[in-house]
């Protein structure tokens, strides 16, 4: 790709980076590399702190404040203008696409079946962890 590929990456695709390695965490990394640029909103931002402090994920507090510091200044912070109401079944999700319509962004990255289920939204592919990472090594 000409230019720098610009990606949304879902909460879930961050949670599963931090926490579990595999391709979320490959993406992390051509973001902290500067390959890639993620873009973030402060909505997406609140969610993941939430996320991260869910009891099941075993986060210790410093750490869930490491992983968003780490979050928070490897990505382009975007302030959202167009509240948007595509994705009924789960209003949250909503967030993820007005960030990516804020942004212009190239790619959603997340492993969210009401996103992916989208395919595309506004020019925009919305893809998993694996199929991002596919497309993209192969430009």
């Amino acid at each position: 790709m000409g230019k720098k590929t610009k990606v949304v990456i879902d909460t879930n695709v961050m949670v599963s980076a931090f926490g579990w390695h595999g391709k979320p965490e490959e993406i992390v990394r051509l973001v902290t590399k500067g390959r890639i640029t993620n873009f973030i909103s402060i909505e997406i931002l609140t969610e993941l702190g939430r996320v991260l402090s869910y009891a099941k994920f075993k986060f210790s507090e410093a750490l869930q404040v490491e992983i968003i510091e780490t979050v928070f200044s490897m990505s382009s912070v975007v302030s959202t203008s167009e509240p948007l109401n595509i994705i009924v079944d789960d209003p949250e999700d909503n967030k993820i696409l007005e960030c990516a319509a804020s942004a212009k962004v190239d790619f959603i990255i997340t492993g969210d079946k009401h996103l992916l289920n989208l395919k595309s939204f506004r020019g925009v592919e919305i893809l998993t962890p694996e199929e991002f990472l596919l497309k993209w090594s192969g430009t």
